[in-house]
This record gives structure tokens, C-alpha cells and sequence, in this order.
């Protein structure tokens, strides 16, 4: 549990200031330019920062879990004489194949990878607004289709709440003035989101392919 906290709040962090350095790259490139559209480039943000926080969190419990998990020894079989058990069976190896599964469908759908990696320190203003729209657009479009979010609360923010004893802290995360034990009493200022479910294709290819996001694209013939 300890350790599925660390790694919550840790790629939470990460994410956070990666799409924080680059909405403030944003904002000094474009200046006073982007000034009435400032909600809408800061919703982008968001909107990406909970997409790849939520995938990087998934997979990296479901990493702890296995790790966690020892390896199961099968029974000896009886016998006249006396046989050494077996060996226990090896953790399964790390695979990265659905983290990069994951950036793979948002590079396809939304050219995620590409506006990450390029440098749009040259590009016009509203080549910049043009560029996020259809980020935006293409990787909520992923989302919906492969991932299905649910809030952690119902209600309204700004609503009052109580959290009751025995609440998980991967879900609830408390803020302000905490003291004593639960239930609390507070103001509900995020809904929160977790994951109601992941239908991710099945991949079709060798060992290799787990590191190609996206194929390089050769035209010939001309």
C-alpha cells in the first residue's frame, strides 16, 4: 500500500511539471496572444495531465502488485523416496509493452508524441492554437474509446463532504488544515477520477515491437 502511495503522489509530480514546463513554454512564446484563450489552453493541460497520469498510475500498480505477488511452489508429489522441491518459480519480467501501447494510440490519435517533441518556439500563434485543438480533440478521442473515467465523488465541487474512517488514499487525497482521526468534514474542490475500464487492443507483433510508439513512414516512388 505504502509503496502504491509513493507512486501515485511521484508520477503525479512528474506529470504535473512536465505539463507545467510546457504550458509555461507555451505562454512566454505566445505572450499577450493567448491571453483571452488562457482557460482553454490551461483545460488542455489538464486534460493531458490526468490522461497520462492515470495510464503511468495504472500501470505502475499493476507492476507493484506483481512484484508483490510471490512465487507459487507446486506441491511435491508423494513418493517412495525422498525428491527435492522444485525451484520456485521466477517474478515475471518487467514489460513496458502497455505504457508504450498507451503513448502509441495517443501519438495515433491525437499526434501526442510529435506536438511533445516539437519545437514550437518558431510557429505562429495561431499555428500553436490550431496544433492543441487537435490534440486535444484526437486524444480525447482515444480516451473514450479504449478507457472509461468515473469521479470518485458525485457531487458538485464546492459541495460539503465527509470522509468516513478506513478511506483510501489513493482515491481521496485530504488538503487544509488535517488533524485528528476521521471522518472528516470538508469542502469537496476536485471530483477526482479513477478508472471504471481499460480495454486496451491486444498487440500483434514480436518481443522487439514493445518499444516502437509509431512506425517511421517512408514515401518511395517518387
Amino acid at each position: 500500500m505504502k509503496e502504491k502511495q509513493q507512486f501515485t503522489l511521484q508520477s503525479l509530480v512528474a506529470v504535473f511539471v512536465l505539463n507545467a514546463v510546457l504550458l509555461a513554454a507555451i505562454f512566454v512564446i505566445a505572450g499577450e496572444a493567448l491571453a483571452d484563450h488562457t482557460l482553454a489552453v490551461v483545460g488542455v493541460g489538464a486534460v493531458l495531465t490526468l490522461v497520462l497520469w492515470f495510464v503511468i498510475q495504472r500501470i505502475g500498480h499493476k507492476l507493484i502488485e506483481q512484484a508483490a505477488t510471490p512465487a507459487v511452489q507446486p506441491k511435491a508429489e508423494a513418493a517412495p523416496a525422498p525428491k527435492t522441491a522444485p525451484a520456485p518459480k521466477p517474478l515475471p519480467e518487467r514489460s513496458d509493452a502497455a505504457a508504450v501501447q498507451i503513448l502509441s494510440i495517443l501519438q495515433r490519435k491525437g499526434r501526442l508524441i510529435d506536438f511533445l517533441q516539437e519545437d514550437i518556439r518558431g510557429f505562429q500563434d495561431a499555428q500553436i492554437g490550431a496544433a492543441v485543438r487537435n490534440v486535444h480533440e484526437g486524444c480525447r478521442e482515444a480516451l473514450a474509446e479504449y478507457v472509461t473515467l468515473e469521479p470518485v465523488y458525485a457531487q458538485d465541487e464546492g459541495s460539503p463532504v465527509t470522509v468516513q474512517k478506513g478511506f483510501d488514499a489513493r482515491e481521496v487525497r485530504l488538503i487544509g488544515n488535517v488533524s485528528g482521526e476521521p471522518p472528516f468534514k470538508g469542502t469537496l474542490r476536485h471530483r477526482g477520477w479513477r478508472v471504471a475500464r481499460l480495454d486496451l487492443p491486444e498487440r500483434v507483433g514480436t518481443a522487439s515491437d514493445d518499444k516502437v510508439v509509431a512506425a517511421a513512414e517512408v514515401e518511395v516512388g517518387n
